[in-house]
């Protein structure tokens, strides 16, 4: 079993990637991490996303990589990237590091983002630009940059983005010649993987329902508790703007409105971020405009680098099964690639 490869093809860019990949590895290895400063939530979060599994981090981010970057028929050193809701992961260095023209860091929090900077820093990787805000201040940042990006990547992003729709509206408006490339853990193909986020969901929206209950509470003083509660279920799935003029709709008509079909997901009511938000193949091809991209998935792949020999090898067998046979491959895949990719782009490379 080859257990040491990031990528098994062998072509020019896949061994650059797997080159760049052994030195990002090595050096994160190596990296002091407890002295760089970085607050404690986001240190939680990289050693237990990606530090303690460091290979797998770096093996996502060189599959990215390498998948995007070859759909754009585009050499490396040309690529304009960014990497879209990075927190402290490891693609946006990997991207550097194997030559990208233009690096561009974004995340929607500063914390996040002085982290990653700090990591990059320390390990001796100059990113480009680094952006925090959401879609549309990131869009508009990149604008007054005049930067164009090629490709706009993420790594388990995609199932917390509110309005999914608006997000590939915009970015089709503001950046028309970007591949969107992302992968996302909430696999709906993957009964496994749908049992373990509608359990999640369920815990999740009791804590969501209470706040959403407090917000009424406030918005309209004075309600009776059994409205209170019944209009707490049935705004689940709304968040900020849009959840305030559901309740204050209800304040002047005193009629309940449908709830949002959003099935067992459930979003933060004040940042408007998915718990997971699990879709069908078919909802994101809704969701994402036929007219301006064509939408296609692929299966991802099982980490085989656990401390346990077994579960390498199980997990090693998974993925012989998961090449040989796309279909089924879905259904025991841990994750999945969303790729969208612009009409425009498809049609400059005829």
């Amino acid at each position: 079993m080859i257990m040491d490869k990031f990528l098994l093809t062998e072509d020019s860019l896949s061994l650059l990637i797997q080159q760049k990949a052994t030195e990002l590895l090595n050096k994160l290895q190596h990296l002091k991490v407890d002295e760089l400063g970085i607050p404690d939530h986001c240190m939680h979060y990289f050693k237990g996303s990606h530090f303690k599994r460091l290979f797998f981090s770096i093996e996502t981010s060189a599959h990215l990589l390498y998948r995007s970057i070859s759909l754009t028929k585009i050499p490396v050193q040309e690529i304009v990237i960014m990497d879209y809701g990075a927190g402290v992961g490891t693609l946006y260095t990997l991207a550097k590091m194997i030559g990208c023209k233009t690096v561009i860091y974004n995340d929607h929090l500063k914390d996040w983002q002085q982290s990653a900077q700090l990591i990059a820093e320390a390990i001796g990787v100059p990113v480009d630009s680094y952006i925090v805000g959401d879609i549309d201040n990131t869009l508009l940042e990149l604008n007054e940059k005049k930067i164009q990006c090629h490709i706009i990547t993420s790594r388990n992003v995609v199932e917390h983005i509110y309005k999914l729709d608006y997000f590939y509206k915009s970015v089709s408006i503001h950046q028309p010649q970007a591949l969107i490339y992302s992968s996302t853990t909430a696999n709906y193909k993957n009964p496994v993987a749908r049992y373990i986020h509608i359990r999640l969901h369920k815990k999740v929206e009791k804590i969501y329902r209470s706040q959403r209950k407090e917000i009424i509470e406030k918005l309209i003083p004075g309600l009776k508790e059994e409205e209170v509660y019944k209009l707490a279920v049935l705004t689940r799935g709304l968040a900020g703007v849009d959840l305030e003029q559901r309740i204050l709709n209800y304040r002047t008509s005193k009629q309940f409105l449908s709830a949002v079909d959003c099935g067992t997901n459930t979003c933060d009511p004040f940042l408007g971020v998915w718990a997971e938000h699990l879709l069908r193949f078919e909802e994101y091809k809704q969701l994402i405009d036929g007219m301006k991209f064509t939408v296609e998935f692929e299966p991802g792949i099982w980490d085989t680098h656990y401390s346990s020999n077994f579960k390498n090898k199980f997990c090693f067998l998974l993925n012989k099964m998961i090449k040989l046979n796309s279909s089924l491959g879905f259904v025991v895949a841990p994750f999945i690639y969303i790729t969208a990719t612009p009409i425009t782009l498809q049609d400059n490379q005829k």
